[in-house]
């Protein structure tokens, strides 16, 4: 019992001290603050007294423990069924944090992914989408376009959707692009990182997308904070339909 308890508490005082800080070095989120609450009811787990209050604070959050784990299971392992095969007419790169003017780690991931099907299929059409957020310098779209065209891919095979906030956005202005330069009929994949592959599938449908996976992968530092603020953004999703 002694070993658990040291355990717990270091883990989450380790976990409090990594989020704080990779709040000063990155921009900050939903996920983070998720992650932090989460690193501090593990430090302060074994080393409260209990009473009737406590008792049920600690009941709720096994009960949420649970609830996340299984909504993370879910999101993790539905888009495995709906893979891109690189015959596609078109992909779209759905864009997220920018530090001044460079992709963050995430968006990088989803830009090497963009690259890797760009040379297994190079006469799709690549639509970069993702406009201006705090923090940013240009938008998310140029930020993506300097990216690619600096690793080779020729700009006339690059689109720049410039406007959207949202996810739900990227796929409604990019099938307004597509409709136009495509017609109807057309096929497309989408690349975003694999916690958020999920809710854009769905997103893509509801904005009458033929659409399929092509996921980059998440990083092990960003896995948690990642899946704790998908599971909220999905019972968004559910509940709202957006």
């Amino acid at each position: 019992m002694k070993f658990m308890r040291y355990f717990v508490t270091a883990a989450g005082i380790m976990i409090l001290i990594f989020m704080l800080l990779s709040c000063l070095a990155a921009n900050f989120a939903l996920g983070k603050l998720l992650t932090i609450l989460m690193g501090l009811a593990m430090a302060l787990w074994f080393n409260v007294p209990d009473n009737t209050a406590v008792k049920i604070c600690k009941g709720l959050t096994l009960l949420a423990a649970v609830f996340f784990a299984v909504m993370t299971a879910v999101i993790a392992l539905i888009p495995q069924t709906n893979r891109a095969d690189c015959t596609e007419d078109a992909v779209i790169v759905l864009g997220c944090g920018v530090m001044g003017t460079a992709p963050t780690l995430t968006l990088a991931r989803r830009l090497e992914k963009a690259i890797e099907y760009y040379n297994n299929n190079s006469d799709a059409l690549i639509i970069v989408s993702g406009g201006q957020g705090p923090q940013e310098d240009i938008t998310e779209a140029k930020a993506m376009y300097d990216y690619l065209t600096e690793r080779g891919i020729p700009d006339e095979s690059i689109i720049m959707e410039d406007k959207a906030t949202s996810t739900n956005e990227n796929f409604k202005l990019s099938k307004e692009i597509l409709d136009k330069r495509l017609g109807s009929g057309y096929k497309t994949a989408y690349i975003t990182n694999s916690f958020h592959s999920y809710r854009a599938g769905e997103l893509a449908k509801l904005n009458g997308l033929d659409a399929r996976a092509y996921n980059a992968s998440t990083s092990i530092t960003s896995i948690v904070p990642c899946y704790l603020r998908e599971v909220l953004a999905v019972l968004q999703l559910w509940i709202l339909g957006k």
